[in-house]
């Protein structure tokens, strides 16, 4: 995650490099996510049925692998296809990494055991935006590509060594539930999950695609907007252990409510400050907010998993987030060439508060298994 976060604040700046306008480089940041849409859902069901380790592995790989590409477009519509791929290649490593962590939770620890991976997934990516400033500030954009290539392979060894085989891990796999992704999807809580993660990532997107454009026209360098993002990140990753914690004890809908709702506050105000303190408080204040949501809706996955199927359950959930990231890039695109950026902040505001109208509705009523 570490090197995914270095390639983030980037890839925006690197399209317009070479020489794209806001609908590409909405369409190029999309085209990750389209892919993890397509064959999320299918890859869990998967998973569910073959175990974790190899699927993990042979990603990591893959991963590694498709970072060179990144270097060798000479027109920005390549760019398009390489994202498609690596995304493609992400949908084997962290939705299996979390329901590994899931099939080996004790019942009454789910919400510690999912924070403290989150926490990881987060902290990876906080790290990430930071390094990745800093080296193409002083070793040039190709540089934070081969970096992210690199850590790829090395986590791939370290996962060959440090998860045991299958059948070492008794649980691993084995709850596949039978259930069909139409009943799946049809499920009220479920619905609800999946409509908040995709209306929240729809709003959040327009952030994390486009302050580092607003950063340019505020004069603040990548080393800045590194800085930024990475508070941001490193505020939802402190607070993962934590509010997972609380979520095995008190209702989790109230974080996700509560977190979703502050969010999208907090990304109102964004387009109408100035200077570097002012734009990383309130990126400061959003990690808080999404500290306190993201905990909250793996849990309460990781709970309807144990029947309806791990992997399946969390590759749909992450298929949402996906989804979110599609619309968001493309629509924070257009809605950029046509009435200018501050528009951008404002509509994703909007799909945020969306989100946490509709966990609000369909989590009514909802209670956790404490059994």
């Amino acid at each position: 995650m570490i090197g995914l976060g270095i390639i983030w604040p980037i890839i925006p700046v690197y399209a317009l490099e070479l020489g794209a306008g806001g609908f590409l480089v909405g369409l190029i940041i999309a085209s990750f996510n389209i892919s993890r849409t397509l064959f999320n859902p299918l890859v869990g069901r998967l998973s569910d049925k073959w175990g974790r380790k190899n699927f993990i592995a042979t990603g990591l790989f893959l991963y590694a692998l498709i970072s060179v590409f990144y270097v060798l477009p000479a027109r920005a519509e390549t760019l398009i296809l390489v994202r498609f791929f690596h995304g493609m290649t992400s949908v084997l490593v962290v939705p299996i990494a979390m329901a590994l962590v899931a099939d080996i939770a004790p019942r009454q620890k789910l919400g510690l055991y999912m924070g403290t991976l989150n926490m990881s997934v987060m902290l990876g990516l906080g790290i990430g935006p930071v390094l990745g400033g800093m080296i193409r500030d002083h070793f040039g954009m190709n540089a934070a590509f081969y970096s992210m290539g690199g850590l790829a392979l090395l986590t791939c060894v370290l996962v060959m060594i440090f998860i045991p085989p299958e059948k070492k891990c008794p649980l691993s796999g084995k709850n596949s539930g039978g259930v069909s992704f139409k009943k799946i999807i049809a499920h009220r809580v479920v619905l609800g999950i999946f409509l908040t993660r995709f209306f929240t990532a729809s709003g959040q997107g327009a952030v994390y695609t486009f302050l580092p454009i607003l950063a340019l026209q505020l004069n603040l360098t990548s080393s800045q907007v590194g800085v930024i993002l990475g508070a941001n990140i490193f505020l939802i990753a402190f607070l993962q252990r934590f509010v997972g914690t609380l979520a095995d004890r008190i209702n989790p809908k109230y974080f996700i409510i509560f977190g979703t709702f502050a969010s999208g506050l907090i990304v109102l105000w964004m387009p109408f400050v100035e200077g570097f303190t002012m734009i990383l408080f309130l990126n400061i204040l959003m990690g808080m907010a999404n500290g306190l949501a993201l905990p909250g809706g793996l849990v309460i996955t990781g709970q309807l998993g144990r029947t309806m199927g791990m992997a399946a359950l969390m590759g749909i959930t992450d298929a949402a987030w996906s989804l979110g990231m599609i619309v968001s890039p493309i629509l924070s695109g257009i809605i950029l060439d046509l009435f200018g950026l501050s528009q951008v902040f404002i509509v994703g505001s909007c799909l945020i508060l969306t989100g946490s109208v509709a966990v609000t509705f369909f989590l009514k009523g909802y209670q956790p298994d404490k059994a």
